[in-house]
């Protein structure tokens, strides 16, 4: 019996040597694909809590991932654009006019600076996959109305799935959890049709 034991235990860490393999090829291949074009993209590694700001293959900057949560079925890993990012104070652009005298000059519109991006906000990728960034909080103000987070998530998420099943769509949806800083870095820096990569915790280690 105890051979019997010996002979699984090294069969199962063989296939478990063989999943993780299979799986690093996938992603390495997967990037590769990616990295072949000129853009940033996005690696959104929630097994490491982690994100990546990267083009070419060349690491950006990272982003520490304090917090999530998920719901919904997500694949080791997903490749998918930035379909849409909202957010209830997003920053809008407007136009200057030209001051008095400066009749030939054409108006401009306001620039903004990375403190003026939000760090509440919504990730739309492809394929109805929602991510939600929320701030760390800083203060114990912040984190007393932190607490409304949770509440929506199981509140609302149920809602949504059945809404989804029902127009036979798949949902899967997000929360991510950032260091407010990171959270403007993250909305500054990932534009409409980008690419991201989503890691799920799940994948073979």
């Amino acid at each position: 019996m105890p051979l019997l034991f010996i002979l699984l235990a090294i069969s199962g860490a063989a296939g478990g040597e063989k999943g993780s393999l299979k799986y690093e090829n996938q992603l390495l291949e997967t990037e590769l694909r990616i990295a072949q074009t000129p853009n940033v993209y996005s690696v959104i590694d929630l097994k490491n809590k982690k994100i990546l700001l990267k083009a070419k293959g060349v690491l950006l900057r990272e982003l520490s991932i304090e917090a999530y949560r998920i719901w919904g079925n997500l694949p080791a890993i997903k490749t998918a654009a930035l379909v849409k990012k909202s957010a209830l104070f997003a920053p809008k652009r407007v136009l200057v006019n030209p001051k008095a005298g400066e009749i030939d000059a054409p108006p401009s519109e306001e620039t903004f600076e990375l403190k003026d991006m939000p760090t509440n906000f919504t990730l739309v990728l492809e394929g109805d996959i929602s991510i939600s960034v929320r701030p760390k909080p800083t203060h114990p103000l912040s984190s007393l109305w932190s607490i409304r987070y949770p509440v929506q998530w199981y509140l609302t998420r149920p809602v949504l799935t059945v809404w989804h099943t029902m127009r036979r769509e798949p949902f899967t949806s997000i929360e991510i959890v950032l260091d407010p800083g990171d959270a403007r870095s993250l909305y500054w820096s990932f534009l409409e049709g980008m690419k991201a990569m989503v890691l799920s915790p799940g994948a073979p280690s």
